[in-house]
């Protein structure tokens, strides 16, 4: 159990840094589910950043997480589920329409 979340969050800072560098179109959804005309619109290397900064902090609240199996403290365990919890909150309101990010 403990292999399993410490490769997850190697493959969610594979992810972060993959989206961070600008070379992860394919990886966001709502993106590819665009026609030509409309993905032209999008500023995707701004896109990229951003979502591969909230992954950054996402793959650190599963470390903290890692983190906690061992130090089993309650502010570990707070301070990692409020890095799970409020970027996934603030990614779905803020990318709710791409106008952020239109060029």
């Amino acid at each position: 159990m403990i292999l399993l979340l410490l490769l997850m969050v190697i493959l969610f800072f594979g992810i972060s840094t993959l989206l961070f560098i600008g070379k992860g179109d394919f990886l966001i959804a709502g993106l590819n589910a665009m026609n030509e005309e409309e993905k032209e619109k999008i500023d995707t290397f701004k896109l990229n950043r951003f979502m591969g900064k909230m992954m950054y902090v996402i793959s650190g609240g599963m470390l903290l997480l890692f983190l906690y199996r061992f130090y089993n403290s309650s502010l570990v365990l707070a301070l990692a589920l409020l890095l799970l919890v409020v970027p996934t909150i603030f990614i779905a309101i803020f990318t709710f329409n791409f106008d952020r990010f239109r060029k």
